[in-house]
């Protein structure tokens, strides 16, 4: 399946993300503390470090004005042209993660579906736990009618993050759907 590939190749990329030594540093840390968070209200202040962290991963003041001008489409519905800021932001960086995560969501939201998975792919070479984006791979591969591939992402994402909301939600509906049970 193309998600175990993807994700068997995500350990040669993560050499990759090191690019940004602190920002990695700090990030792992806090998915390290993700990963033992007992409940999705002891997970949340973390979650929040990790978006701001992930972020503001920029290593200049333009990646971070395209970042912002993004984000700032993003949030006014523009998403053509967020679309656009967060792929000139990724020629510019092709290894500032947060920017392929967030045209992934762009283009998700454009019913890009394809497009969308190629991004997310793109994030998980350059960080394998990074949890939006497994949440994010389970929903279009959900909206692609590829259940068994949901199904993966979903678990792939309860390793990083156990008490996510979308972990607790998916994993048993896509186990019914697939006429899994526990025995």
């Amino acid at each position: 399946m193309k998600i175990k590939r993807v994700l068997m190749g995500i350990f040669v990329g993560l050499g990759v993300a090191l690019t940004h030594t602190h920002a990695f540093a700090n990030s792992q840390k806090l998915l390290d503390d993700l990963e033992k968070s007992p409940s999705v209200q002891a997970a949340k202040p973390i979650v929040d470090a990790l978006w701001t962290e992930w972020t503001n991963a920029h290593r200049s003041e333009n990646e971070q004005t395209l970042m912002e001008n993004g984000m700032e489409a993003m949030g006014q519905g523009r998403l053509q042209d967020a679309e656009n800021i967060f792929g000139d932001l990724i020629k510019e960086s092709p290894e500032f993660v947060e920017a392929w995560n967030k045209r992934a969501t762009v283009r998700f939201m454009l019913w890009k579906f394809e497009e969308s998975r190629d991004d997310v792919f793109e994030v998980l070479i350059r960080e394998p736990r990074h949890f939006g984006a497994l949440s994010g791979l389970g929903l279009i591969y959900l909206r692609l009618g590829e259940i068994d591939n949901a199904m993966e992402a979903y678990k792939s994402l309860q390793s990083v993050f156990p008490a996510s909301p979308e972990v607790e939600h998916y994993i048993p509906m896509l186990r019914k759907k697939l006429g899994l049970t526990d025995l």
